[in-house]
């Protein structure tokens, strides 16, 4: 018995078509170009060192915004509607991860992430950065009143709200430690941080607590609630208020001021202040970031709700 080899082909075919050298070295090169149209910018993971550091996000919105359903007479089922039975769900946050990671799982964030999203802010903290990030609480941007008598997250807003989240984010990695030593080792015993929105952030310590202090320069100040967390291309806190960029004023007039009043309010011949240890500790991996009610760790607009 003798097989013939017999060609398939389809019918659709007209003739042979050589795949050419010259035909595949462009097709190729088109390739690669779409494989690297994504932004070099963005954080890559791969080469990102893991870690097993986490730590949780305190949250209190819940409770703060909790209202009873109905009256026990009305639950004639017995449903649960308490804030005890819906408690506040506590959010991990893993040092291996960056910022733009770790944001939008934070309930208390929330409308602090939407503003980034709206205003083009979200993209900049998928970069490598590193970036330090003074998160503003939801309560704290909700009770906002603008001059106009309006709510900040109102569209008429928007390029308020971006000064606003643009001056919460500071160019550069700055740990407790980081802002205490610099702090000591400053003549006016504050630090000036750069910041995204082109103006000066100053953290100082409070000698009677020894809590970072942050301000604008022009009389705005708030305390840290969530102290630096660390992230793969930064650091995390949360405020627990606002403060608002400095309003027609250049950073270099705003550092010069702030040396101008510490210079004139300290006496002269006083060594620089030491260091005292904190009223409430700062985070250890693993745990809460947080010490709980009617502490500074609290923002003391949140501290009623927070007491179950």
């Amino acid at each position: 018995m003798i097989f013939w080899e017999t060609p398939m082909w389809h019918r659709c075919a007209q003739a042979r078509t050589p795949l050419k050298p010259t035909l595949l070295a462009p097709a190729f090169l088109a390739l690669t170009a779409l494989a690297g149209c994504q932004s070099q910018a963005r954080q890559d993971p791969y080469v990102t060192p893991t870690s097993t550091c986490s730590y949780m996000l305190p949250t209190v919105s819940g409770a703060r915004t909790y209202a009873p359903g109905k009256t026990a007479a009305e639950n004639q089922k017995g449903i649960p509607d308490s804030a005890l039975a819906y408690a506040d769900p506590e959010s991990p946050a893993f040092c291996d991860r960056p910022l733009s990671d770790t944001l939008p799982t934070a309930i208390e964030m929330a409308d602090y992430v939407h503003g980034l999203n709206t205003t083009g802010l979200f993209g900049t903290l998928q970069q490598s950065g590193p970036y330090t990030v003074f998160g503003i609480p939801n309560a704290v941007l909700e009770t906002y009143q603008t001059p106009a008598g309006s709510k900040l997250t109102a569209p008429e807003n928007a390029t308020l709200l971006r000064d606003i989240l643009a001056y919460s984010i500071v160019k550069g990695e700055w740990s407790v430690d980081q802002l205490r030593v610099a702090a000591q080792a400053s003549p006016t015993h504050s630090v000036g941080l750069p910041t995204l929105s082109g103006r000066i952030l100053s953290a100082w310590i409070d000698q009677p607590t020894g809590q970072i202090i942050l301000g604008n320069g022009a009389g705005m100040t708030s305390r840290l609630w969530v102290t630096g967390i660390p992230q793969s291309n930064g650091r995390l806190y949360f405020t627990q208020s606002l403060f608002l960029p400095p309003a027609n004023d250049p950073p270099v007039t705003i550092a010069k001021r702030a040396t101008q009043a510490v210079r004139a309010d300290t006496p002269k011949g006083i060594p620089a202040p030491v260091a005292v240890t904190p009223v409430v500790p700062q985070p250890i991996p693993g745990h809460r970031a947080t010490g709980g009610a009617n502490t500074l760790a609290t923002p003391p607009v949140l501290q009623n709700s927070t007491t179950r």
